[in-house]
């Protein structure tokens, strides 16, 4: 009959494992789950964005095509805003030709058509019309922001990955430092 100690029960059961193997086991858990919460936040953040509508214009407005008299300045001078002032030429819903400065995307030649909403009197209500469809702003904000969550898990990951890695080629030399003199026959 074996009779078990208080040392047989600290003994391991199958090979041992080093903290850098937890660690591992823990980021890569981490990893799965952060990257199943980006999903839900992709699929806010379109929803959101699917939702969101342009302004419809005012009622009693027209949209008129308005001809740029000037190149808008370039995009290098928009820095943070896209749409610039530019002067620009349209025709009221009177017959009326005006002239004025419109909110203009950045980088367009001298003659480009925008559409801009003005009233019966001709004069500019709001000078951006943006239509966009709903669901393609929708799949692509969220596909965006699925895309920028996974990269950043992964550059995340990646570095975690090498630091763990580095500590591991540490151990394993101090090891080797101290068994190999034995295993080679060295040691006197």
């Amino acid at each position: 009959m074996e009779i078990r100690t208080p040392r047989d029960a600290d003994e391991p059961i199958g090979p041992p494992v080093r903290t850098t193997d937890l660690a591992r086991r823990a980021l890569h858990s981490a990893a799965l789950v952060l990257g199943v919460l980006a999903v839900g936040m992709a699929v806010l953040v379109g929803t959101a964005a699917a939702g969101h509508q342009a302004p419809a214009p005012a009622p009693g407005t027209v949209i008129v095509q308005a001809e740029l008299l000037e190149p808008s300045p370039l995009p290098e001078v928009a820095m943070v805003n896209a749409d610039l002032p530019t002067r620009a030429r349209w025709t009221a819903p009177s017959g009326v030709t005006r002239t004025g400065l419109l909110r203009a995307e950045a980088g367009l030649a001298r003659g480009a058509q925008i559409p801009i909403s003005v009233d019966a009197a001709g004069l500019v209500v709001d000078a951006r019309i943006h239509i966009a469809d709903p669901q393609l702003t929708g799949l692509t904000a969220g596909l965006s922001t699925l895309l920028a969550c996974w990269t950043v898990l992964a550059l995340i990951g990646a570095v975690c990955r090498a630091r763990l890695e580095a500590v591991d080629a540490q151990q394993w030399a101090a090891e080797w430092a101290r068994v190999e003199p034995d295993w080679s026959g060295r040691a006197g």
